[in-house]
């Protein structure tokens, strides 16, 4: 199994109980004991996207068909649309699980929505250099498992302003059946096949095949992929072509806010986000750049003041309300890009 490197991917298992509920309020007295304290969650963030945010980035998600799970990607996008790596996170409530990745050029889940396919992002830059420089090579086939050969003839130009060469490299990240589970760590980690295929990737509608995609033909973030190959995510076998009549499903993004260093990010309220944890409903609220949490079970009392998740704008959460896709003031400033990003917080109920 291809061993990835850390900064490229943060694969994280959540174990039963660490994000448990802890108790902050004080216990109440035999006079007042029919009142029950109120627990106040465990909150983590977790930014989507480690790399660049380019001169662009768009922030977009998808929801399972049941809403326990939720796949959010940040596309950046250079000067003229220049390709960037994208980043990537995913979450299961119901399976205890999520997942994020850089340095990728797109992902999508299987129908049933237990496998996530990805295509890694390799970019080689000339720099001062008329070629790309043979070590690199090297060093990118020591990293893949490809021989030089393979890369070179299976890269394309990433840059219209300098020399530039980038792959596809394909993978997959099964979810496990049961995170708490010995060895499920293992079993998720990502698999990573020996192939030179993947600009863009797609499911087939029976969920057995991954459609790879072929090179860009133009160096643009948006360029589609004309023709599609097979790759069974179970063997690994691959085929140049896929099957006759191969339906290919595509991944049905909500498209989100556009984050531009020349605008400013709206961060100061967004439409309430309703979930239900358990027993327990809530309003996700935006206010004034605060993401608050207020309880709206029935017989809750309206004057309990709402608890707060994180700082930014909320849009989207997944049904229970566990995982919860923000926009946030950037945690380290970069020179050039917008001071916001996009941040997943992570709530124990």
């Amino acid at each position: 199994m291809m061993q990835l490197n850390a900064t490229a991917l943060t694969l994280l298992l959540v174990l039963a109980g660490s994000a448990g509920c802890v108790d902050s309020s004080p216990r109440p007295s035999t006079a007042d004991s029919i009142v029950s304290a109120r627990p106040t969650p465990v909150v983590s963030s977790v930014r989507v996207n480690q790399g660049t945010y380019g001169m662009t980035s768009r922030v977009k998600w998808i929801l399972s068909p049941d809403s326990s799970s939720l796949l959010v990607m940040v596309d950046p996008v250079g000067v003229e649309n220049e390709a960037v790596p994208n980043g990537f996170f995913y979450g299961s409530e119901g399976k205890n699980f999520h997942a994020r990745m850089d340095e990728v050029w797109d992902v999508a889940p299987s129908p049933d929505w237990q496998t996530i396919a990805f295509s890694r992002a390799h970019v080689l830059s000339a720099r001062e250099s008329d070629t790309i420089p043979a070590p690199l090579w090297v060093d990118l086939a020591r990293r893949t498992g490809i021989d030089t050969a393979t890369l070179r003839n299976g890269s394309f130009a990433s840059s219209g302003m300098s020399l530039a060469r980038a792959i596809a490299q394909p993978g997959t990240i099964r979810v496990p059946a049961d995170s708490r589970a010995s060895g499920a760590s293992d079993a998720a980690a990502p698999r990573m096949y020996p192939i030179v295929r993947g600009w863009r990737v797609r499911w087939t509608a029976d969920g057995t095949t991954v459609a790879l995609g072929a090179n860009p033909a133009r160096v643009q973030d948006d360029e589609p992929s004309e023709a599609w190959a097979a790759l069974d995510p179970a063997t690994g076998a691959f085929h140049g072509t896929l099957a006759a009549g191969a339906q290919l499903v595509a991944p049905k993004w909500v498209m989100g806010p556009v984050l531009d260093i020349s605008a400013p990010a709206d961060m100061q309220a967004a439409p309430a986000i309703h979930v239900a944890s358990d027993a327990r409903t809530f309003a996700i609220e935006s206010s004034r750049g605060v993401i608050t949490a207020r309880e709206t079970t029935v017989g809750a009392s309206p004057t309990a003041t709402p608890f707060a998740v994180g700082s930014g704008k909320a849009l989207a959460a997944t049904k229970g309300g566990r995982y919860i896709l923000a926009l946030a003031p950037r945690a380290n400033a970069v020179a050039h890009e917008v001071p916001v990003e996009a941040v997943v917080y992570v709530v124990g109920w």
